[in-house]
């Protein structure tokens, strides 16, 4: 019966130990499944944040291009504001010549058509000049009713006597016009 007994124990004992084997072999299975997905999930988190990171910093150069551009636009913008205030000054300052306001004048009422009578307004400054210009052209006599002044720094506004039509033949208002068109050329030769 002994015998019987050490049989029984030792087939317990084997199978115990093909057991715990077994156990082992799955537990191992087991860790290095985990193992793996760990490992996944580690290298996917790990690329998320590098593409978000990546995302990030694209953001961030472009938006510090942007504002780099944007400055240099400023940078320009006020150097080409500076050059249009300096002439704006410099007309305010600058003499009119006599051949230069005939011509205003002669424009201006071109402008205006044939009408039976204008009113002409010029500088303060001018005043003396623009009647002594009307007075000797006979063209001009019979065309212009009264000169006067007005508040402009220069050039001359023209208007029919019932103020129906008006030309303003300004340097303010020649500038004005003529800013848009040479502004991009002003531009090209500074920058």
């Amino acid at each position: 019966m002994q015998n019987i007994s050490e049989a029984v124990v030792d087939r317990v004992r084997e199978e115990a130990r093909a057991i715990v084997s077994e156990a082992e072999e799955e537990a191992n299975e087991e860790r290095e499944k985990a193992k793996a997905q760990r490992d996944a999930r580690l290298e996917a988190e790990k690329k998320r944040l590098l593409s978000a990171a990546r995302e990030e910093a694209a953001r961030i150069t472009a938006q510090n291009a942007m504002q780099a551009r944007q400055k240099v636009a400023n940078a320009k913008a006020a150097v080409l504001d500076e050059v249009v205030q300096k002439a704006r000054a410099d007309l305010k300052k600058a003499a009119t010549k006599r051949e230069s306001l005939a011509c205003l004048i002669n424009d201006a009422i071109a402008g205006i058509g044939d009408s039976d009578k204008v009113i002409l307004s010029v500088a303060e400054k001018d005043l003396k000049m623009a009647e002594e210009i009307v007075k000797a052209d006979r063209k001009l006599s019979a065309a212009v009713a009264e000169v006067k002044a007005c508040g402009c720094e220069g050039g001359v506004i023209l208007e029919n006597e019932d103020k129906t039509i008006s030309v303003d033949n300004t340097y303010t208002t020649r500038l004005n016009m003529l800013l848009p068109r040479i502004l991009p050329e002003i531009s090209k030769k500074l920058f």
